[in-house]
C-alpha cells in the first residue's frame, strides 16, 4: 500500500510545543495534590505565571466546595483507583474564575519511579457554549420544520375542499343523467362513473377528517 504523504517521524514532532499549546489545560502532580509541571494553555487561562502555579496544591485553586470535595473524595480515589474522570470543579482564584472537568490518570516514568498523575482540565464555558448552539439550532430546525407541516397541512385541508365541489357537480350531474331515458349501455357507464366520483368523494372526507384533527 502506497502512503499519499510520507510518514512523519517521531523525531521531527516537537512534543514540547504541542504539549504547551494543546487545546485543553494539562499538568502533572505528585500524590499529595503538588504541583510539578503545567502547560501554557492552563497558565493562560489561570492568568498566572509558571513559578505561581508550581508545587502548589491542586485544592488551591479550587472553590471552598471544590478543596473540600477533592480532599475528602477525588484524592482518595485517585489513590485508590488512580484515575477519575470528569470531575466538576469550580476554578477559583484572585485572577480568573471558571467552571471545569477535571480528568486524571496515573503513571510512571519508570517501573521504580514514583507515582505521579497525569491530569486535563476543560473549560466547561466552551462546551456549554458549544451544547447552547446545538440547542439552538436544534430548535430553529424544529420549528421551521413544524411551520413546514402546518403550511402543507392547511394547503391540503384546501385542496380537499376544492376537490368536493366539482365532484358534487359531477355526482348531481349522474344522478340526473340516470333518471333519463338514455340506453343500457349508456346507463351502466353513468353508473360507473357515479360509483368511482362517489368513492372519490369517500376517500377526500377522510383525508379531509384526517387533516381536521
Amino acid at each position: 500500500m502506497k502512503y499519499l504523504y510520507p510518514l512523519i517521524s517521531s523525531s521531527d514532532i516537537d512534543f514540547e510545543s504541542i504539549y504547551n499549546n494543546a487545546p485543553v489545560g494539562l499538568f502533572t502532580f505528585h500524590a499529595d495534590g503538588s504541583i510539578v509541571h503545567v502547560n501554557q494553555t492552563l497558565l493562560k487561562w489561570l492568568n498566572a505565571d509558571a513559578h505561581e502555579v508550581m508545587y502548589q496544591n491542586v485544592s488551591s485553586f479550587l472553590d471552598r466546595g471544590g478543596k473540600i470535595y477533592y480532599q475528602l473524595f477525588v484524592q482518595p480515589l485517585l489513590q485508590l483507583e488512580n484515575d477519575v474522570k470528569e470531575i466538576s470543579f469550580q476554578i477559583l482564584t484572585d485572577k480568573c474564575s471558571f467552571p471545569c472537568l477535571f480528568s486524571a490518570k496515573a503513571f510512571r516514568k519508570n517501573e521504580d519511579g514514583e507515582l505521579l498523575f497525569a491530569a486535563t482540565v476543560y473549560q466547561v464555558s466552551h462546551r456549554k457554549m458549544y451544547e447552547e448552539e446545538l440547542l439552538r439550532k436544534k430548535a430553529e430546525a424544529d420549528a421551521e420544520k413544524a411551520a413546514k407541516a402546518a403550511a402543507l397541512q392547511e394547503v391540503a385541508f384546501d385542496q380537499s375542499h376544492l376537490v368536493r365541489a366539482p365532484l358534487a357537480n359531477i355526482l348531481g350531474l349522474t344522478a340526473l343523467l340516470e333518471e333519463m331515458d338514455i340506453s343500457d349501455d349508456i346507463k351502466s357507464m353513468v353508473t360507473m362513473l357515479r360509483a368511482s366520483a362517489n368513492k372519490l368523494d369517500s376517500e377526500v372526507i377522510k383525508i379531509s377528517n384526517k387533516l381536521s384533527t
